[in-house]
């Protein structure tokens, strides 16, 4: 019996420990005991408070950028003009038997005839009009400026997208007919390692674009993303399937286009977590800095807290903002960014007007 009482003493937790656990919870929501533990606890609580309230915060934006899809967003909604063109394109590289094969991350042309698939003397980009006004809908460019006698240099991918969406020729760089700077078509330029879609809306402004490289397409012909022709037929020539079948081939190029945007949108996602988390460790060393600064009086009793012990009650306090702008950044998207820094700098100007104001007598 005696030897069970010992291990029932020796599990109990200290009234030391069991205090400072009650003080922790407590800096949650109490000023005063992130000032205390400021004061009086050594460095690691603060600064592992620290970086948890830095990695909570970022988790809303950070999420929020990894969910988007490219393809999706550019496709979200029906487009005449840009569904239309999908389909004559995939006409015209059936017709001529042209095959764009993803190999080693880069897209070749294996068939090697698409420069000879248009008529001499002609651009050699495919253009495609609105049979009711002859008005250009769509257009679809390959990059083969290292090959074409079209080019008089070769030229990497944006340069060659520039030059389209400058209206300019991208095999010359000259001037095209037009005298607007805007591109007024849609179009996909599909480059040695890159693609981009440009969609215009009615008025001829961007409505949208997106890009990507084909890193996660390897093997993939780029035919295989058109689908077969309703019972062989010609897309004018069907009647009720027209629209079904221009959103299947829609469905394709969404799910291709979200694929080849995934590494560039990763790229970006973790860059953008490297910038705001400098961002966010910067403002938390800043706070620290305020509450420092405001008990420099003088006169000022509080001048006793230490640079260093104003660093680690700013620490403290900037959990509980984290907590609640995790919260709050999922339920109000559009303000996750900002939702940390508010509400932290809400706490601190809480804490300065409450427990670190200097007593009137």
């Amino acid at each position: 019996m005696s030897n069970k009482k010992n291990v029932q003493k020796k599990r109990k937790i200290k009234p030391e420990t069991a205090a400072k656990i009650r003080l922790g919870f407590a800096s949650l929501i109490n000023n005063d005991a992130c000032i205390k533990i400021g004061r009086t606890w050594k460095w690691y609580f603060p600064v592992i408070a620290a970086i948890f309230a830095v990695l909570i915060a970022l988790i809303p934006s950070f999420t929020q950028n990894m969910q988007v899809k490219a393809g999706t967003n550019f496709f979200a909604s029906p487009s005449y003009g840009y569904e239309v063109g999908l389909v004559h394109a995939g006409e015209f590289l059936n017709e001529k038997n042209i095959d764009f094969v993803v190999e080693e991350a880069k897209l070749n042309n294996t068939s090697k005839n698409w420069a000879s698939s248009f008529a001499e003397g002609e651009n050699t980009w495919l253009t495609v009009k609105n049979s009711g006004t002859d008005k250009t809908i769509f257009e679809l460019f390959y990059n083969d400026t290292d090959t074409s006698a079209a080019a008089t240099a070769p030229v990497d991918d944006l340069t060659f997208a520039t030059r389209v969406v400058e209206n300019q020729n991208p095999y010359t760089g000259e001037k095209r007919g037009s005298d607007e700077d805007v591109y007024a078509n849609s179009a996909m330029i599909l480059g040695k390692e890159n693609i981009y879609l440009l969609k215009v809306g009615a008025t001829g402004s961007n409505a949208a674009q997106a890009t990507g490289q084909y890193d996660r397409s390897e093997g993939l012909n780029l035919r295989s993303l058109f689908s077969a022709y309703p019972d062989g037929k010609k897309f004018e020539t069907l009647d009720v399937n027209k629209i079904e079948y221009a959103n299947e081939v829609r469905d394709s190029w969404r799910t291709f286009v979200n694929d080849a945007a995934e590494t560039a949108k990763n790229i970006q996602a973790l860059t953008y977590l490297g910038i705001m988390a400098a961002v966010y460790v910067a403002l938390v060393f800043v706070f620290g800095l305020v509450i420092f600064l405001m008990t420099r009086g003088k006169k000022n009793p509080l001048r006793i807290y230490t640079f260093w012990e104003t660093q680690k009650m700013a620490y403290v306090a900037a959990l509980c903002p984290a907590i609640i702008s995790l919260a709050l950044g999922f339920l109000i998207s559009s303000f996750a960014l900002f939702m940390f820094i508010f509400i932290y700098g809400i706490r601190i100007m809480w804490m300065s007007m409450k427990s670190l104001r200097a007593p009137t007598y």
